[in-house]
C-alpha cells in the first residue's frame, strides 16, 4: 500500500455560494480544497483542511484508503459423483461438467492470480459425505497459485454427494487460521447440485445457508455459483447468494447460473473482477451526500469526471471508492501526486 493511503480528502457539504453564518465574507476565497500530507499522514484528525468560499465553508474531513492491495477468494467446489455427467444440452455435449469447470477455474486463477490470492477447497474429502477440515483446502490462500490449482485438477476427480455445508463450514475454518485481509475476503461456492448429506432436504438446505451466515458473521463474503441447470425453483442457492452478501446484480436468480462453458466463464470473469479494486482506486470513510455534486483535485489540478473509465475520475457506490483513470491513475502511479482533495456542493467538470 503506498503511502497516499494516509491522505485526508476534504469535503465541503455545504451548497454553493457562502454559507448563512458567513454571508458574503470573502476573506478565504483565495484558499483551495488541500491537505497537508505531513498532518494527514500522522493523525488524519488533525489534518488542516481549507475549502473555497465559493462552494461553502462547512466541511468534513474523511480518510482516503489506497485499494490496490489483492483480496482473499476461497473456491469452494463441489466434487461430488454428478461432476462427472455432462450438462443437459440440445444438440447433447457429452463433455464431463468436471472437465468444464477445470478449464474455467484454471482459466480464471492463470488471469488473475497477481491480483487475487486464490485458494481451493472441496466437498466431500471422501466418496461419501465426509468433510475433513485438514483435508478440505487443497489449494492454501495465496498470490500465484495457478500451478497449485492446476495440480488439483491433475490428481482429484469427482465422487460422492454433496455435503455443501460441510465444505462451507472448512472454508470458514480455514480463513480462521489467516490474518484478516483488509483488501477484502471472499467464498466463491460452486456447485452442481443441490446439498444432501443431512437427514432431509430441507436439514440440508437450512445447513447450507447458516454456514453461509457464519461465514458473512466473520467478515466473509460468499457468491453462489450453480453450474449445470437442473436447480428446483426457490433453490436454496438463491438463498445462500442472498445471506452471503454479493448476490448476482439484476437478480432473481441471485446465484451466478452457468449452463454451458462459456456462461461458466462469464461468470468467474464477473466474479473475480468484480473484487479486484484498482490501484488507483481510494475508498472514502463517509459516503458523499451526492456524488454528482463534486469536485476533485490532484495537486489543486481539477479532475474531471469520466464515467467512461478513460481519462478522469469516476465513484463506484457500492463500494465507496473513488477510482481514477488514464493520465490521472498514472501521476499517482508515479508518485507525482502530493494531495487529494474533493470539495462537495459544486459539481466539476464531466468530460464522458
Amino acid at each position: 500500500m503506498r503511502t497516499l493511503a494516509s491522505l485526508v480528502a476534504a469535503l465541503g457539504l455545504a451548497a454553493c455560494g457562502p454559507t448563512p453564518t458567513n454571508p458574503g465574507d470573502d476573506d478565504d476565497d483565495d484558499r483551495d480544497a488541500a491537505v497537508d500530507p505531513d498532518a494527514a499522514a500522522g493523525d488524519p484528525d488533525a489534518a488542516v483542511v481549507d475549502v473555497d468560499a465559493s462552494c461553502g465553508s462547512q466541511s468534513q474531513d474523511i480518510a482516503v484508503e489506497n485499494l490496490g492491495d489483492p483480496p482473499d477468494l476461497l473456491i469452494v467446489m463441489d466434487r461430488s459423483g454428478s461432476m462427472t455427467g455432462p450438462i443437459p444440452s440440445f444438440p447433447p455435449n457429452f463433455t464431463p461438467k468436471w472437465n468444464i469447470m477445470r478449464d474455467a477455474v484454471n482459466a480464471v486463477v492463470g488471469q488473475r492470480q497477481n491480483n487475487i490470492r486464490f485458494g481451493l477447497a472441496e466437498f466431500p474429502t471422501d466418496d461419501d459425505c465426509a468433510v475433513a477440515p485438514s483435508a478440505a483446502v487443497r489449494v492454501p490462500i495465496d498470490l500465484g497459485q495457478a500451478p497449485e490449482v492446476a495440480q488439483y485438477f491433475m490428481t482429484r476427480s469427482p465422487n460422492g454427494n454433496t455435503p455443501a455445508a460441510a465444505g462451507l463450514q472448512a472454508a470458514l475454518a480455514h480463513y480462521n487460521t489467516l490474518p484478516v485481509n483488509p483488501a477484502g475476503r471472499y467464498v466463491l461456492f460452486a456447485t452442481d447440485g443441490e446439498p444432501n448429506c443431512a437427514a432431509d432436504a430441507a436439514t440440508a438446505s437450512a445447513e447450507t445457508v447458516a454456514a453461509v451466515n457464519a461465514l458473512r458473521t466473520a467478515g466473509i463474503r460468499t457468491f453462489v455459483l450453480g453450474f449445470g441447470g437442473g436447480f428446483a425453483t426457490g433453490t436454496v442457492l438463491n438463498d445462500a447468494a442472498t445471506a452471503g452478501g454479493v448476490p448476482r446484480p439484476g437478480g432473481p436468480p441471485h446465484y451466478y447460473a452457468a449452463n454451458d462453458a462459456a456462461q461458466l466463464n462469464a461468470a468467474l470473469q464477473a466474479i473475480s473482477g468484480g473484487i479486484i479494486v484498482p490501484s488507483c482506486s481510494y475508498a472514502l470513510a463517509t459516503r458523499p451526500p451526492d456524488p454528482d455534486d463534486v469536485t476533485v483535485t490532484l495537486n489543486g489540478q481539477v479532475v474531471p469526471r469520466s464515467t467512461m473509465h478513460t481519462n478522469g475520475w469516476d465513484y463506484y457506490p457500492d463500494a465507496m471508492t473513488i477510482t481514477f483513470f488514464g493520465t490521472y491513475c498514472q501521476q499517482i502511479t508515479t508518485g507525482a501526486v502530493g494531495n487529494v482533495a474533493f470539495s462537495y456542493g459544486c459539481p466539476g467538470p464531466i468530460v464522458d
